[in-house]
C-alpha cells in the first residue's frame, strides 16, 4: 500500500454566527495516500470545502473555530503550527485551485504579474534555509527573469497555447477555461505534494470541464501528484477519482472505491444521490429525489443527522451517532443498517 500522506482525525469546526453557533463539522476522518486521486462528494452546505480549506488552515479565525481533532500531514500535525510555519508549509507542500477564477484572478494585473509572484513567493518560503535562497538568487531582476521563465514553463504545462505571448494578457483576455488553467498553474508553483480542487470545473461548461479534468489527470501522471478533489458532481467523481468520501452535514458518512460506490452503495444518502443522477434511459419525471431539506447546522439532529430524511430511520438513528462498519477493507460506511464497530452516544 502506498505511504499515507495525509490524515483527517476526528475533525470538528464551528463558526459563531449571529444566530448561534453553527456546527460545521462534526467529527471527519479522511485518509489519502500519496498518488491518490481522491474525491470529497454531497451536496451544497455539507462541509466539502470547509474540510478542504481546514488543511492549509484558509479559514478566518474567528469567527471560524476548530474545536477537535488532528490533521496529520507526512507525520506533522498542522493544527500545532504557528502561522509563519504554515506560510512556508503551503508554499512548499500544498496548492490549491479555487472554483471561480474571475474572483480569483486580479482584473487590475497581467497574468504575468500574478504568476510571478506566485512563483517568487513559493520559491522563497518553500525554501527553508532563507540565507542560502538569497545567496543563490541575489538580484531582485534575475529573480523576476527566472521566475518569468518558470511561469511560461507553468502556462504551458497546463495547456495554454503561444504561453510566452499569452502571458502578457489580462485576465479579462482569457476564456473561462483558460482562466482555470492559469490558477492551476499558479497552484503548481511550489511543486506542491498535495493539489487541492476545490470545485474547478463549477463556472464552466460541459466542454470545457472535461478538458479541465483531463488535464487534472494528467499532471498526477506527469508530477506524481495526490489530488484532493471537492464536487457535488457526482459524473466528475466517476471520470477522475479513484477513491470516493461522501459527506452529509458535516460527516463523512461513506467512503469507498470509486466503482464499488457505484456498484454497490450501502448509506441510504448515498443510495438518494445516485438514484437522482440522470441516465439515458431515464424519463421525464423520472428521477427520485431525496425527501426534506439539509438540516440546521446551529441546530443538527442529535445521532444521525440524516434521520430526518432517512426512509429507514430506527431509534438509534435518533440519538446515537453511527461508527464505521466495513462493508470491505477499502469501503466502510457509517450507517445502523450495519453491524457498527463501536458506537458513540451524542
Amino acid at each position: 500500500m502506498a505511504e499515507k500522506l495525509l490524515e483527517i482525525r476526528d475533525l470538528h469546526l464551528e463558526f459563531k454566527t449571529f444566530d448561534g453557533v453553527a456546527k460545521v463539522l462534526a467529527g471527519v476522518d479522511l485518509t489519502l495516500h500519496r498518488g491518490d486521486v481522491y474525491g470529497l462528494v454531497g451536496e451544497t452546505g455539507c462541509g466539502k470545502s470547509m474540510t478542504a480549506l481546514s488543511i492549509p488552515r484558509l479559514i478566518p479565525m474567528p469567527p471560524g473555530r476548530i474545536t477537535q481533532g488532528e490533521i496529520i500531514f507526512n507525520g506533522e500535525n498542522l493544527l500545532e503550527k504557528s502561522e509563519g510555519q504554515m506560510e512556508r508549509f503551503r508554499a512548499k507542500h500544498l496548492g490549491v485551485i479555487f472554483q471561480d477564477p474571475v474572483t480569483n484572478l486580479n482584473p487590475m494585473f497581467t497574468v504575468r504579474e500574478q504568476l510571478i509572484d506566485a512563483v517568487i513567493f513559493q520559491q522563497h518560503y518553500g525554501t527553508t534555509n532563507n540565507a542560502l535562497w538569497r545567496a543563490v538568487m541575489p538580484s531582485a531582476r534575475q529573480r523576476r527573469k527566472d521566475a518569468l521563465q518558470r511561469a511560461i514553463e507553468l502556462l504551458d504545462l497546463v495547456g495554454i497555447p503561444q504561453a510566452a505571448t499569452r502571458i502578457h494578457d489580462y485576465p479579462h483576455q482569457f476564456s473561462g477555461g483558460m482562466r482555470q488553467r492559469v490558477l492551476i498553474a499558479m497552484a503548481l508553483a511550489g511543486e506542491p505534494d498535495l493539489l487541492i480542487a476545490d470545485e474547478p470545473t463549477t463556472a464552466l461548461d460541459v466542454t470545457i470541464q472535461a478538458q479541465i479534468l483531463r488535464l487534472i489527470k494528467s499532471l498526477v501522471k506527469k508530477l506524481g501528484l495526490t489530488v484532493l478533489l471537492i464536487t457535488h458532481n457526482l459524473g466528475v467523481v466517476a471520470k477522475t477519482c479513484e477513491k470516493v468520501a461522501v459527506m452529509y452535514s458535516g460527516r463523512v458518512i461513506e467512503e469507498s472505491p470509486v466503482r464499488e460506490l457505484f456498484r454497490n452503495p450501502k448509506h441510504p444518502y448515498t443510495q438518494g444521490l445516485i438514484q437522482a443522477v440522470p441516465r439515458k434511459e431515464s424519463n421525464r419525471g423520472g428521477l427520485i429525489g431525496i425527501p426534506g431539506t439539509i438540516p440546521d447546522l446551529n441546530h443538527p439532529p442529535a445521532g444521525c443527522r440524516f434521520h430526518p430524511r432517512c426512509p429507514h430511520v430506527m431509534a438509534p438513528c435518533r440519538t446515537t451517532v453511527p461508527s464505521a462498519s466495513a462493508m470491505t477493507s477499502a469501503h466502510n460506511v457509517y450507517c445502523h443498517l450495519y453491524p457498527q464497530m463501536d458506537e458513540v452516544a451524542t
